[in-house]
């Protein structure tokens, strides 16, 4: 799921052109400060899978039941991402905010994975809304935010 994720935020931020440059780390590193980066930390605060079936447990464990009860259920996933865009050069967070992604889906035919579509649905929803996020405004705005972040 966290590779789903990176994969779709990494690809929405680069497509947007709001950053001059993106490189992805997992972990704060110790490295000299400068005052042109800017750090996108993103923690999954919740996470909730669903699947609903439209039939029976018997019914699906019926050796004679046809395939296509396999098809007749729809799986769910719901993210809840604590995002901060931070500074590092004045040691502040610009901005903070809680998103959520969502995404569900139901079989079209056999062998559809309905689960890995709806997790991926879920990830370019909470993609576009971190990119949204952090790229609002533009530069102009965050030149501002972060001249106010200067200030004692």
């Amino acid at each position: 799921m966290r590779d789903e994720l990176e994969l779709q935020l990494l690809s929405e931020l680069r497509r947007s052109g709001c950053f001059r440059s993106i490189a992805k780390t997992s972990r704060v590193e110790e490295a000299p400060v400068d005052p042109e980066i800017l750090r996108l930390n993103i923690a999954l605060a919740d996470l909730f899978e669903e699947t609903v079936y439209d039939t029976s447990i018997a019914e699906r464990a019926d050796p004679m039941a046809p395939q296509e009860l396999e098809m007749l259920h729809t799986s769910r996933f719901s993210l809840l991402l604590e995002v901060s865009l931070e500074h590092p050069g004045s040691a502040r967070a610009l901005r903070t905010k809680r998103l959520r992604g969502n995404g569900s889906h139901r079989p079209q035919m056999l062998g559809d994975d309905a689960r890995h579509r709806a997790l991926t649905e879920a990830a370019i929803a909470a993609a576009e809304g971190v990119r949204r996020f952090v790229c609002k405004g533009g530069v102009k705005r965050l030149s501002k935010e972060i001249g106010s972040t200067a200030l004692p």
